[in-house]
């Protein structure tokens, strides 16, 4: 099987020749190749090629062109600030009041913001690797979108929790219809990015963490959303052999049986979570993919523990009878020893059972 095909199978719950190896590596690959953050995350050429030079030493099965969170946001006029070397942070959303919101409308991912540099960057690793190497999108979840579109994430958080509070029900319609215009922005980049030639069409909910929401406001206010992108992709994901997946960042066992309802292929787990308990809650209906720790594992750790990490993970999900994807529980910091990476993946290829 090539990288691709092994990916693929993984992600459908096949059985793969050997483990894939997807370590998200999205500015760890910019970091490789020593390109700053800021060029990098708008330059698609300066992306792609990044993540050429990633591949060549890593050898791992999924490339990622990805930075930051806000390329969508931009195009619905929000600002942010960026620092030289480091992911941007947002300074005005593009509205300030839930009373805006009727102002917002969805951009145009080939003109708008910089979600052209994705699609771009996408389109040209798809060139350069063909069917070898899978190509995993970005993409910003509807909630964690919402959250900079209307008063910045604080404002946003504040606004669910007072329209729950007073059972405010013109607030929560509002809160709806914001969730609508982010979930149809995210639909219509990601439609873009599977026709640039992504594998994998990403839906990353950060906020959506229950370290910021309760599972109730997860259940009322981002899964019927999160419903509403994988329904509306998944006839056309299918059409190009692709798949799909969603990350929620930290512990989420109590909404993994509903994210593993949303209609994605993959839920990518956090190192929160133990890899055997996420297979039992979900049922083995989605593939699973993850999840050492970035940080004590793969940035602090050695090779040795990193590999024994992963045996433990891949031997507790059986990992070789498929539906099983081995990487990183989120984004790889920028700052992790190579062979560490380097051993994350050795083990995925070399896993026997």
């Amino acid at each position: 099987m090539t990288s691709r095909e092994r990916f693929l199978a993984a992600a459908l719950r096949k059985k793969p020749d050997k483990v894939p190896a997807a370590p998200f590596n999205g500015n760890y690959g910019a970091a490789l190749a020593g390109v700053p953050v800021s060029q990098y995350n708008t330059d698609a050429s300066r992306m792609a090629a990044a993540h050429i030079k990633a591949w060549e030493i890593l050898g791992h099965d999924v490339v990622v062109p990805q930075s930051d969170n806000y390329y969508i946001a931009q195009g619905f006029g929000c600002v942010i600030n960026q620092p030289h070397d480091i992911t941007p942070n947002l300074i005005k959303p593009a509205v300030e009041t839930l009373d805006e919101i009727d102002k917002l409308k969805v951009p145009d991912p080939y003109k708008d913001g910089r979600m052209h540099v994705y699609l771009d960057a996408a389109h040209k690793l798809r060139e350069h690797f063909g069917n070898e190497v899978a190509v995993r999108g970005p993409g910003t979840g509807p909630f964690s979108l919402a959250s900079y579109l209307v008063g910045g994430t604080e404002f946003f958080l504040m606004e669910i929790a007072t329209a729950e509070a007073d059972e405010d029900r013109d607030k929560e319609q509002k809160l709806f219809n914001l969730m609508e215009i982010s979930s149809d922005a995210l639909i219509a980049f990601l439609k873009a990015l599977l026709e640039a030639g992504a594998d994998a069409l990403q839906v990353a909910d950060s906020l959506a963490s229950l370290d910021m929401i309760s599972p109730a406001i997860y259940e009322k206010y981002v899964y019927p959303f999160e419903c509403k992108v994988f329904k509306t992709l998944q006839p056309l994901v299918r059409e190009k052999g692709a798949v799909t997946f969603l990350h929620i960042c930290g512990d989420t066992r109590k909404i993994l049986p509903l994210m593993a309802d949303t209609g994605t292929d993959i839920l990518e787990i956090d190192a929160k979570v133990d890899m055997a308990e996420a297979k039992a809650l979900t049922g083995g209906r989605v593939a699973l993919m993850g999840n050492l720790d970035p940080t004590t594992v793969l940035l602090q750790g050695t090779p040795d523990l990193v590999k024994t990490t992963a045996q433990a993970s891949m031997k507790s999900c059986d990992a070789l009878s498929g539906g099983f994807i081995l990487g990183s529980g989120c984004e790889v910091v920028p700052k992790s020893p190579v062979e560490n990476i380097r051993a994350l993946v050795e083990a995925a290829h070399g896993f026997s059972g």
